[in-house]
């Protein structure tokens, strides 16, 4: 194989990574009637960032993780700002504890993403109830926290599938 073809071969690769998560961003502004009266708050990208922040840090840097989290917001009409600082604080800490994850069963790293999702989806209820001067009803949250938890396995397969096709 020629180096050209590599690289051309590799840069489709990232493309598609970077495709997955811009269907997982597109996914994110999807109001789900069933969820209730605004739609549901499910996390599809945060899936794609702790996934990738695992398995392939280097294919997804701070600035992507970033930016990831701006264009989310700007999009869904929320808090400018907000998904970029919860999805930079979850990609530090999953950096952290990335040998420790690697290592570890499947069900302990869906339980990392469970506290992953449970802290970014807890920081938007403290924020949004502080920007309204009301709490907001919990129990909205709490039904979106646990079909975030169980949207984690039905969205790993195509991630899996792309990760190991960029091993190739």
């Amino acid at each position: 194989m020629s180096r050209h073809s590599f690289f051309g071969l590799h840069t489709l690769k990232l493309f598609g990574l970077y495709i997955l998560l811009f269907l997982l961003i597109l996914l994110n502004l999807v109001k789900f009637p069933l969820l209730g009266a605004d739609g549901g708050k499910l996390s599809f990208l945060l899936i794609g960032i702790y996934f990738w922040t695992i398995y392939r840090p280097t294919l997804l840097p701070y600035p992507m993780v970033f930016a990831s989290g701006l264009l989310l917001d700007l999009l869904s009409g929320g808090l400018v700002g907000l998904n970029a600082l919860c999805f930079m604080i979850v990609a530090m800490i999953v950096r952290g504890q990335r040998r420790f994850l690697l290592g570890q069963s499947w069900s302990v790293v869906w339980a990392g993403f469970c506290v992953a999702v449970t802290l970014v989806m807890g920081i938007h209820y403290v924020v949004y109830s502080l920007s309204s001067l009301t709490i907001l009803p919990p129990i909205p949250l709490g039904f979106n926290l646990i079909i975030s938890y169980l949207l984690y396995p039905l969205i790993l397969p195509p991630m899996i599938l792309l990760n190991r096709v960029l091993s190739d």
